[in-house]
């Protein structure tokens, strides 16, 4: 009986883990926001994960997490600094993921002298113009014009080569999203609990049954020794 009980815990113990990683297997569909809002739908592209925006252009998805509500992805032209030029977050659902600062880039005709303010951007500039990026309150040569000036996670940096620096975005649920997944949550939670606490239930039930056995056992042992014993 005892045997019984506590491989029948041992099952449904194992039951639960099961349900839980299918469940987080099935977390991995794709869900909000790449398939509700027009234009932004995850989709292959010669078996790459892709996802387009409209002021760049295709960018790969490297990896995506709903929980944390972040999706990383890479500049498939390997330049970094192009995308944070031309990519407009305001009429989508994301945002960047880490602090912003403002940078100004400079488009110059010259080469301007290699200093902590003044970095070529190489995969921008060409014979002809020279692209640089810097804070907007440093004092603009004369060879140089203004582009742009906007908020971005990093500016360029010729020790960093990684094109997926800074291109970690995140976004924010709709509130029936949030209510669907407090939702889910708590689901979770209480289904959790509830096969946590029939395991304990077992247990508990499958000790006392192996005490009152091994309890029954002695007394029947005491019996036996004591109807041995010879009458004097």
């Amino acid at each position: 009986m005892m045997n019984s009980l506590f491989f029948l815990t041992i099952f449904l113990v194992f039951i639960f883990q099961t349900s839980v990683t299918c469940n987080d297997i099935a977390g991995a569909n794709i869900h909000y926001p790449f398939t509700t809002l027009s234009g932004f739908d995850l989709f292959r592209k010669d078996n790459i994960t892709t996802i387009h925006f409209p002021s760049y252009g295709d960018l790969t998805v490297k990896s995506i997490s709903y929980d944390s509500r972040r999706i990383d992805l890479l500049d498939p032209k390997n330049c970094v600094p192009r995308v944070f030029l031309n990519l407009n977050l305001t009429l989508t659902p994301f945002q960047y993921y880490y602090v912003l600062q403002n940078y100004t880039y400079l488009n110059c005709s010259t080469t301007l002298l290699h200093t902590t303010n003044f970095i070529e951007v190489p995969c921008l500039s060409d014979s002809n113009s020279h692209v640089y990026t810097v804070d907007p309150k440093v004092s603009i040569p004369s060879s140089c014009k203004r582009v742009k000036t906007v908020a971005i996670p990093f500016k360029y940096s010729p020790y960093i080569s990684d094109n997926s620096l800074g291109l970690r975005l995140t976004w924010k649920l709709r509130e029936s999203e949030e209510i669907k997944q407090g939702n889910k949550t708590r689901d979770s939670y209480t289904a959790r609990n509830t096969v946590f606490g029939l395991s304990i239930c077992f247990v508990v039930m499958a000790t006392v049954v192996g005490i009152i056995k091994v309890h029954l056992s002695m007394r029947s042992l005491h019996k036996k020794e004591e109807q041995l014993l010879p009458d004097f």
